[in-house]
């Protein structure tokens, strides 16, 4: 299942004196399948393009089309609901929307309004909250009496239980612990490559180079890049443009190829990576 945006223009307050042009004709496509990073400065446009996905927001101008699915200026909500339970978006701060009393009532909620198999549900989020590291009884439990790292995975699980096609998240990790910021990522990694389309809004670019495998750049509400991490982040050119900062691996190689005046023959996204291209540079050394 893939999304396609079609010359999409979104206009805030559009016919007021506050009027504000938040995108401006973009034509992308997120394909099924892949991990994909929207990455830009703050005000660049990236929330407001995500909210389309689900029909939170619709184009002013343009269309986006879910498969057979189109949305457009004027779309009634009724439309939009089929595109809701294939595409799961995951705000920032998601805890701040919990509002059940027990752990299994709040991930049932949106499931019970689709109509859908409450046991498989239970089952599927059960699995998934194993992995993010709760006990065997969390489901009884309040989420309420939960530190805020557990509200956030107990949100975004809630999400996943709708076990949508695509899924969205604008930075879910920001305010994490270390550990808890592991067990989301590699979640989210597993889950794409079981079939699922994640798109993640951030500004970690230490998780896109890790996470994604297609990057797109948003400036100013315009489209200004489509590619992969390892294109982008060896573009010094278009880093400056972007004013974007560099993974610490990347930033890590650039130190050690200015110091030794040379050049790594790649470069590297993970550490793993960048031990096998310092062992080949040694070796050319000698």
């Amino acid at each position: 299942m893939s999304i396609k945006f079609n010359d999409v223009t979104y206009v805030y307050q559009k016919g007021t004196p506050f009027e504000y042009e938040a995108l401006h004709q973009i034509n992308t496509e997120f394909e099924p399948g892949h991990y994909y990073a929207i990455i830009g400065q703050t005000g660049s446009g990236k929330s407001t393009l995500i909210q389309h996905f689900n029909g939170l927001l619709k184009p002013s101008y343009g269309t986006v089309a879910l498969d057979d699915l189109v949305l457009k200026a004027k779309t009634k909500d009724k439309a939009i609901r089929p595109m809701r339970q294939h595409v799961g978006l995951v705000f920032q701060f998601p805890e701040s929307q919990l509002f059940e009393d027990s752990v299994e009532r709040e991930i049932l909620f949106g499931p019970k309004n689709f109509n859908m198999n409450l046991d498989k549900v239970k089952d599927y989020a059960y699995r998934l909250l194993m992995k993010l590291g709760f006990d065997r009884d969390v489901m009884n439990k309040s989420p309420f009496q939960m530190s805020g790292g557990q509200m956030r995975k107990i949100a975004i699980v809630s999400i996943l239980a709708m076990d949508p096609d695509i899924i969205v998240l604008d930075e879910p990790t920001a305010g994490l612990d270390p550990h808890s910021r592991k067990q989301v990522m590699d979640l989210l990694k597993q889950l794409q490559q079981e079939g699922k389309t994640i798109v993640l809004v951030t500004h970690d670019m230490n998780d896109v180079a890790q996470y994604a495998d297609r990057i797109k750049v948003l400036q100013q509400g315009t489209l200004v890049y489509e590619g992969t991490p390892r294109a982008l982040f060896s573009d010094s050119e278009r880093i400056n443009d972007y004013s974007l900062d560099l993974p610490d691996i990347v930033q890590l190689q650039r130190d050690f190829e200015h110091k030794h005046q040379t050049k790594l023959s790649d470069t590297a996204l993970t550490d793993e990576e960048f031990i096998e291209l310092y062992r080949e540079w040694q070796r050319n050394e000698k």
